[in-house]
């Protein structure tokens, strides 16, 4: 703002041409304007914080989002929409169905969520609302409305205090907290249980 000010400094002798109409106040007004305005201009060159995640590079609704790299036995999603943001290598799924079959077509792996946060780089998931996860050679399910998936690991853990529930094929179930279920070796176990009982 100094700047400006010095550079059109008014003379203190009569003012002359457009200046002859215009006040000191008037002069200070456009003075400031011209300011906030070269102001404007270097701001709007810079994109807005946070407008990665409000707007995705690719949306696709109904669609088949298959994730696996090479050597792995690739996981097949289906969603009711899905949303990719590129820069920061995330995808949004949601109502999502998803499906893990083996090279000759057996299923090994089925399950759903209302939502899905995936790394479009590990492959790791945030998974929430309504999911249930079963595998083909197990006798039952695993359900729960919040759990994270690593992928390298092939463990699924529960947060904090949320609950999960294993529901047994023939009725039995177990409810607990700290739920961590490693899928390539099938063990899993609770750091504290809330309720059932099994008998094997």
């Amino acid at each position: 703002m100094t700047l400006f000010t010095r550079f059109f400094q008014l003379p203190k002798a009569g003012r002359t041409g457009i200046l002859n109409d215009m006040g000191t106040k008037s002069l200070l007004g456009i003075l400031l304007a011209l300011f906030l305005l070269s102001s404007c201009t270097m701001d709007s060159q810079t994109p807005p914080s946070g407008r990665i995640a409000e707007f995705p590079d690719v949306r696709l609704t109904e669609a088949t989002y298959v994730l696996g790299r090479s050597g792995e036995t690739p996981l097949s999603i289906e969603a009711q929409e899905i949303a990719i943001y590129e820069k920061t290598n995330q995808a949004i799924l949601d109502t999502l169905v998803f499906t893990q079959k083996d090279a000759e077509g057996n299923l090994l792996l089925s399950g759903r969520a209302d939502k899905a946060q995936v790394d479009t780089k590990t492959y790791d998931a945030q998974l929430s609302g309504n999911i249930q996860v079963r595998r083909a050679d197990e006798d039952f399910s695993i359900e729960a409305e919040q759990l994270l998936w690593l992928n390298d690991e092939q463990v699924l853990s529960s947060e904090g205090d949320s609950s999960v529930l294993i529901n047994f094929d023939g009725g039995q179930t177990i409810k607990g907290s700290g739920f961590k279920g490693n899928l390539r070796t099938a063990t899993y176990a609770f750091t504290s249980l809330e309720e059932g009982v099994l008998h094997r």
